[in-house]
């Protein structure tokens, strides 16, 4: 499923009013990773700040501050309703989409 977002991500048309439904959908593509890193580890997902745990080991220059902002903003679109400005949106589907890619490449090759 992670993947299939990736995709509708890569291949949609965003735009101004479109952005926060991608933004919200990118950091799920980024959780569904992280979930299936955590489980492939035997460890059970509880918390944003387990999974900001793991990261913690497996990414050398992981930034859980920035993690964190994801999290916040993809909540904050999703439970209040948030929308977030065109230019930020894109850098941040950017970040989340690198950072899901890098913990691909490491985890799940």
């Amino acid at each position: 499923m992670s993947q299939s977002k990736v995709i509708a991500i890569d291949t949609a048309k965003i735009n101004e009013v479109t952005i926060s439904a991608y933004v919200s959908m990118a950091y799920d593509a980024l959780r569904e990773i992280l979930e299936a890193v955590c489980i492939d580890k035997g460890c059970k997902v509880t918390s944003h700040q387990c999974i900001g745990e793991l990261l913690k080991i497996i990414c050398k220059d992981f930034k859980y501050l920035e993690f964190d902002r994801m999290r916040y903003i993809r909540n904050s679109i999703n439970y209040y309703g948030k929308e977030i400005e065109f230019e930020q949106g894109k850098e941040l589907i950017q970040k989340i989409l690198n950072l899901r890619l890098r913990i691909k490449e490491t985890e799940l090759s």
